[in-house]
């Protein structure tokens, strides 16, 4: 192609990218100023720091909730949460934004710190309750154990075990290799069939933590003040299991077990989720 064929289109192209400019510079100018702030989780992030320096702990969580609702996630930014709950005397909030911290590796010390002292500050007020070791081993179960890792080791020994035992009876005619298979097949298959049970079960039950002062647990989901009086309470910062197939039956209302294994009914509201 000549020089002179090309003009056209090298001026179209120049036109094209002009227009194509302007028509991105019209629209940024309709983009809401918040739009742009929730690009920049590390501003928000150092800006919280600083108030909880200046013990502006209100302010340094209105900076961490527009991160956390803007879908960024981080064991320090709720270890900070966690901490500004503290200081606020919402020990419920600060259970949870600390047991949320601790799932990831980096933070788990210090926030495992942070749930001890607040069990320190429920025994000192008369609310904790020991963890019986039955539920403690269940909940282990159900929110502790890595599912996933377990059925694929379960799989793999099976079929490690499948591989042995044919290694056995072509390759190598051998009565021990063959028994070894054969133990590494029912290893797998038995591990198998409990780790997917356990997951199966787990799918029925979620943890939540108590962030109001003083809930009571009712036999069934209902407001008559005459019914609460007698009942069992759950105070802010236990850490409850919920059924969550029990729980959909009744809308605004979840069935929970305390850790000593006292069960009932509470208000959606006073939970927070794990």
């Amino acid at each position: 192609m000549s020089i002179r064929l090309m003009i056209p289109f090298f001026y179209a192209g120049r036109i094209y990218v002009a227009g194509l400019c302007l028509l991105l510079g019209l629209m940024s100018s309709f983009i809401p100023a918040s739009a742009v702030g929730e690009v920049q989780p590390q501003s928000l992030f150092n800006r919280g720091n600083y108030l909880m320096e200046e013990q502006d702990y209100t302010g340094a969580l209105s900076h961490f909730h527009e991160i956390e609702e803007h879908g960024y996630r981080s064991g320090a930014l709720f270890y900070n949460m966690g901490i500004s709950y503290v200081y606020l005397d919402s020990l419920g909030q600060a259970s949870y934004y600390f047991q949320r911290s601790a799932a990831y590796r980096n933070m788990g010390d210090r926030a495992d710190a942070g749930l001890a002292y607040i069990e320190d500050r429920m025994r000192s007020s008369g609310t904790f309750i020991p963890y019986l070791s039955w539920f403690a081993f269940t909940d282990r179960l159900l929110f502790g154990m890595n599912h996933t890792m377990w059925i694929f080791t379960g799989i793999f020994l099976l079929n490690a075990g499948v591989l042995i035992l044919i290694t056995g009876w072509l390759f190598r005619p051998n009565r021990w290799i063959v028994r070894g298979g054969a133990a590494t097949i029912l290893t797998g298959l038995l591990l198998l069939i409990f780790a997917v049970s356990v997951y199966v079960w787990s799918q029925n039950y979620r943890q939540g933590v108590v962030v109001e002062p003083r809930v009571p647990l009712l036999p069934e989901p209902a407001r008559s003040p005459d019914e609460e009086e007698e009942s069992d309470l759950a105070y802010e910062a236990y850490t409850v299991t919920l059924d969550m197939k029990m729980s959909r039956s009744h809308a605004g209302w979840a069935y929970v077990r305390l850790r000593n294994g006292v069960t009932g009914w509470i208000p959606e509201s006073a939970l927070r989720l794990l």
